[in-house]
């Protein structure tokens, strides 16, 4: 196809968003990934200490004080440890279910709290994020999809 035919693909159609996904730690010791369109970045949980995490991110040249938000899947540990600490320092909202917010008892104090459902689209400035219900041993884990 030439450049100024346009496009058969109803796909093509749509605006292409990229991302850059940068995992920062995953496996029973903690679990963290980086998000970001080149303007909106987050964290998709916070399993390491704050200090941990605030190490990863510089070492990929990543700074904390760009994230806007901390989204959470679930509540154990190895996913929440540093949220808390987080959310305090950058003054990060952290988004997470109701079920899970409950049964976060080890998060700690957070900057603010955004309740989404599964199945319900919420937004963080440009990022979309879709979350959707996974099997998994606690209240109400969350998968994401994020254009």
């Amino acid at each position: 196809m030439l450049a100024d035919e346009p496009s058969t693909n109803a796909a093509a159609s749509e605006p292409s968003v990229k991302l850059a996904v940068c995992v920062l730690a995953s496996g029973s010791k903690g679990n963290a990934i980086y998000v970001s369109d080149g303007q909106t970045a987050i964290l998709i949980d916070a399993g390491l200490s704050g200090v941990e995490i605030e190490r990863r991110l510089g070492s990929r040249g990543l700074a904390p004080d760009r994230l806007q938000a901390i989204v959470v899947s679930h509540e154990h540990t190895d996913h929440i440890n540093g949220v808390g600490v987080l959310s305090r320092r950058y003054h990060l909202p952290v988004y997470l279910s109701r079920k899970t917010a409950g049964a976060a008892k080890r998060i700690g104090r957070l900057h603010r709290v955004n309740t989404f459902d599964c199945g319900t689209v919420f937004h963080i400035d440009n990022l979309h994020i879709r979350p959707f219900s996974l099997s998994h041993d606690a209240e109400d884990p969350a998968g994401f999809t994020i254009q």
